[in-house]
């Protein structure tokens, strides 16, 4: 029997931003077993290494055939974006209010078409004791700078 996803908690990190950059994600399942991933980009902005751990959270759940239940993230760009900015800007054809390109509007189309309503996205401040967050920070900034961190992957797919 497969266990449901119970959380995801997902990061991203930049050295410079631009910078190389690194994404973590931390995914816990109900029965207590883990599955980390990360990556890295060269030259990249925090901004868009916290909307790719997302991308990659959502792909994760997608190819497991599990929507998550609660997706954390200590980004309020990536939460207030797909949350609430979103809608507006596929209204104005990809403007913000001030009649502006959306940035990394690549990343919040890919976002979008990975948003389901099962996705239940959840601010949690960065840096504050949360172990999920601070274990994906971990993931990203090591990845940002250019080491491999050993991954929990207790869970195949």
């Amino acid at each position: 029997m497969n266990a449901e996803i119970s959380k995801i908690y997902t990061d991203g990190a930049c050295s410079g931003n631009p910078g190389p950059g690194g994404w973590g994600v931390v995914v816990y399942f109900g029965d207590g077993s883990v599955h980390e991933m990360g990556g890295a980009a060269a030259a990249t902005t925090n901004n868009r290494m916290e909307m790719q751990a997302a991308i990659a959270a959502l792909e994760f759940c997608q190819a497991a055939g599990h929507p998550p239940v609660i997706l954390y993230t200590d980004s309020e760009y990536v939460k207030k974006g797909i949350t609430e900015w979103l809608p507006g800007w596929k209204r104005k054809g990809w403007k913000t209010a001030q009649g502006k390109p959306v940035l990394n509007q690549d990343l919040w189309q890919v976002l979008d078409q990975l948003n389901t309503k099962s996705v239940n996205w959840q601010y949690v401040r960065g840096h504050s004791g949360n172990a999920g967050n601070e274990r994906c920070d971990a993931i990203a900034r090591a990845f940002a700078a250019g080491r491999q961190p050993e991954l929990r992957q207790s869970r195949d797919l």
